[in-house]
């Protein structure tokens, strides 16, 4: 394989992710609902004795928010890479949680 072959496939690989990052990021949740969402699931395990939700409280949260599990997915893979973006979002579900604030 030559250089010129080699650049035109990293190029085509670049523009593909960035073209699928830019995909997901449309489909994905507004951050505030994962913050409340996360933070909502959180909570909730932190108040049982095992440190864990089960399924029924899980699917509860996730309905009362009108989410699946996969949009949460969804919104960690548009956003993985901004780490800047993550950190606040990780902040923001501390700082909720910390206040204990469900919102559902």
């Amino acid at each position: 394989m030559n250089t010129q072959s080699l650049y035109l496939l990293v190029a085509t690989t670049l523009l593909l992710s960035a073209n699928c990052a830019a995909d997901k990021k449309s489909e994905a949740i507004d951050r505030e609902v994962f913050v409340g969402v996360y933070s909502d699931l959180r909570i909730a395990a932190v108040e049982t004795d095992s440190g864990s939700i089960s399924f029924a409280g899980r699917d509860s949260i996730l309905d009362a928010f009108g989410v699946t599990e996969e949009d949460l997915t969804i919104f960690l893979e548009a956003h993985v890479q901004d780490l800047e973006f993550m950190r606040d979002v990780w902040n923001d579900i501390e700082l909720r949680m910390d206040r204990g604030d469900q919102i559902n």
